[in-house]
């Protein structure tokens, strides 16, 4: 999957439209962990000085990088809370 058809298929607003392939889950899997070492070794370069501050569609401002660290904390937690709960309806 490529990454503009990743990002139309989990874009905001986007449903599940059929089941996933365990081929395209090992690619989420690997995106999460590459991604998120990416992002540690940016984050302690400083690369990350020239954020541009913006607010959220729920009115959250984002001033610096740190602000939105936070605000991904709760996000993907939002995310996980979600999945946990469908996993369970799909396993009973």
């Amino acid at each position: 999957m490529t990454g503009d058809d990743f990002w139309e298929r989990f874009r905001t607003g986007s449903k599940p439209e059929g089941p996933v392939a365990a081929d395209e889950i090992a690619q989420i899997r690997q995106l999460l962990f590459d991604t998120l070492d990416q992002f540690e070794m940016d984050y302690n370069k400083k690369i990350f000085g020239n954020y541009t501050a913006w607010s959220t569609r729920y009115g959250v401002e984002l001033a610096n990088i740190d602000d939105g660290l936070e605000l991904l904390q709760y996000h993907d937690g939002l995310h996980s809370g979600m999945i946990m709960t469908l996993k369970r309806l799909v396993i009973k």
